[in-house]
């Protein structure tokens, strides 16, 4: 139990820089690892190709939400296990999460492989890019049964107080990505097929690594057979505490739909494409603080699991600070500098660039805001209040899910761009509210003084 105990002990500036630093890394580089594969398919693909991954995009946000429903749940409560010193539960949590992981990701891939072409044609793609997507589509369903297994076991490696180790696996795995994708677009010219490929070799090196090392001496929970049988109780308890973060996820493959059937209707493929350059900056953008909130889950549950609620409020203070601070500045990079970053995705297609400038300094919106509803949401998973996370968390997707098929209708394409800050801010003023709550009742109460007779 070493190996936590400063979850408890060290100071909060140190905890979380310890702690943040190698999730926003590893973040930053699952985000560049899109940007770079977004820019490898625009420039040696083309626009359609970008059109095909986009199309597909939403069944990646699937498998996205499954790695996080067993996750999170997995993550949250194994922190707090070990907060009370009960290796066992932590080693029964875990067993119960790989096994839960597994079989989502199986399921989710032979109903991909089986149903690929309607599912595709759902998701927005157009007749004449299916034989693109296709195949691409089912190699990354292939690999997304090892993403969801890495996804669930990620947390792991932070809460046992490894979390520098979760970032050096990572990035290795991002780098073999990178370095396949191009190969496999530049070199070998196998396009769109060629980025799956890279993709899922990666993922299954990434997977098989966090498995070998949870099983190794150096780590103090470990997979046993035992507690891989199933425990319905234990299971349950996990997907409920996950269910806000997996509940978002499979909403914003809902988002992602609507999105792109809004785009498609009023720009074609151009649209799409657009869209999906658009959703990759973004996407960049959060996965900072995201990193940060996420860091700070372990530590907010060690702590409350030890009683220690003075360090939770300091904890959630500094994380605000943070993920507001690095929202607005991440914001100001993009409003100053939209032409630049929407040129790195396409040299030839004058019109799908202009459309991405045009579309950047409104999409940069949410995330000045997400800083705010994130850390909140966030937070109230770790002190096991999935209510309000779900709140922050789900009410956004429902809210945009309509504005995508309405804004275009009234607006044409600038449509798109609005519905990101007319679907966020009531959210962020209702995590606003919660904050304030949740910091007065954290504030430590005031004892009377002692008097003599």
């Amino acid at each position: 139990m070493d190996a936590v105990r400063h979850m408890g002990e060290l100071s909060i500036g140190r905890l979380l820089l310890r702690y943040s630093l190698p999730a926003i890394a590893g973040f930053l580089a699952n985000a560049l690892y899109q940007f770079v594969d977004r820019i490898l398919v625009g420039r040696g693909v083309g626009t359609d190709g970008m059109a095909a991954v986009t199309s597909a995009f939403p069944l990646a946000i699937v498998a996205m939400a499954l790695g996080l429903l067993v996750g999170t749940g997995t993550g949250n409560r194994i922190s707090v296990l070990l907060g009370q010193r009960d290796r066992e539960g932590a080693e029964r949590v875990l067993g119960q999460g790989l096994r839960l992981a597994l079989i989502n990701g199986t399921l989710l891939a032979l109903a991909t492989w089986a149903f690929t072409r309607p599912l595709l044609l759902a998701c927005g793609c157009v007749p004449r890019l299916l034989p693109i997507a296709i195949p691409f589509a089912r190699i990354m369903a292939a690999g997304q049964i090892f993403l969801i297994a890495l996804v669930s076991m990620g947390n792991i490696l932070r809460v046992q107080g490894r979390p520098m180790l979760g970032l050096l696996i990572m990035l290795s795995s991002n780098l073999l990505n990178v370095g396949l994708a191009a190969l496999a677009i530049f070199g070998l010219h196998w396009g769109v097929t060629g980025t799956a490929l890279a993709t899922a070799v990666s993922q299954v090196a990434g997977c098989l690594t966090v498995i070998a090392f949870v099983q190794g001496r150096r780590s103090m929970l470990h997979i046993r057979r035992v507690f891989l049988k199933a425990d319905r109780a234990l299971a349950r308890s996990i997907l409920t505490l996950g269910a806000p973060f997996g509940l978002m996820q499979f909403l914003a493959t809902m988002v992602f739909l609507a999105a792109n059937h809004g785009a498609g209707s009023q720009a074609g493929t151009r649209g799409v494409a657009a869209l999906g350059v658009l959703n990759t900056v973004a996407m960049m953008l959060i996965y900072p603080p995201l990193g940060v909130m996420q860091a700070m889950q372990p530590l907010v549950g060690f702590n409350k699991g030890a009683g220690q609620m003075d360090r939770v409020r300091a904890i959630l203070v500094r994380v605000l600070l943070g993920t507001v601070t690095m929202g607005a500045a991440f914001a100001v990079l993009v409003v100053v500098f939209p032409g630049f970053i929407a040129g790195l995705f396409s040299k030839t297609d004058l019109e799908l660039v202009a459309m991405v400038r045009r579309g950047l300094p409104w999409f940069v919106v949410p995330i000045t805001l997400f800083g705010l509803t994130g850390t909140m949401a966030h937070y109230f998973l770790s002190v096991h209040e999935p209510r309000k996370a779900a709140l922050l968390l789900l009410g956004r997707q429902l809210v945009a899910m309509p504005l995508f098929v309405l804004l275009p209708r009234w607006l044409g394409f600038y449509g798109i761009y609005l519905v990101g800050p007319c679907a966020d801010l009531p959210f962020a003023v209702a995590a606003a509210m919660l904050m304030v709550r949740e910091l007065a009742k954290l504030r430590p109460s005031e004892k009377p003084a002692v008097t003599g007779p």
